[in-house]
């Protein structure tokens, strides 16, 4: 799912898309002329590794998601602005691409180190 930098305004838009048992639900809105502002929730179940014991387990995710999206390069030099503290992900052709951003956070999870949690103990 692709959303058209132009057509976002400071008015929120709402998305929501799933893959991998994951949902990612917010609103995206204009911050600046160029940075735009996501803020969703991260939402579903993945089955991942023990990094203990190597076994495979599900676990559930429900988190918040900030993000800060720039069109074009973001040149924190140039820029008269507080995001310089923020990560800004940078997309080049006009559109925010928001399945490589829920499969950029889907990898991030599974990167992360995971214990299994032991179930009636």
């Amino acid at each position: 799912m692709k959303i058209e930098m132009r057509k976002i305004t400071q008015l929120p838009k709402t998305f929501s898309i799933t893959s991998d048992g994951i949902e990612l639900k917010g609103q995206i809105y204009r911050k600046t002329s160029k940075i735009f502002q996501m803020e969703a929730i991260l939402k579903g179940s993945l089955e991942l590794i023990c990094d203990i014991s190597g076994d495979l387990f599900v676990k559930f995710f429900e988190q918040p998601l900030v993000l800060y999206i720039s069109d074009g390069i973001w040149d924190i030099q140039s820029q008269n602005s507080r995001l310089d503290d923020f990560d800004i992900i940078e997309f080049f052709d006009g559109f925010v691409d928001v399945e490589y951003i829920l499969q950029s956070e889907i990898e991030s999870i599974k990167m992360d180190y995971h214990i299994k949690e032991e179930q009636g103990v």
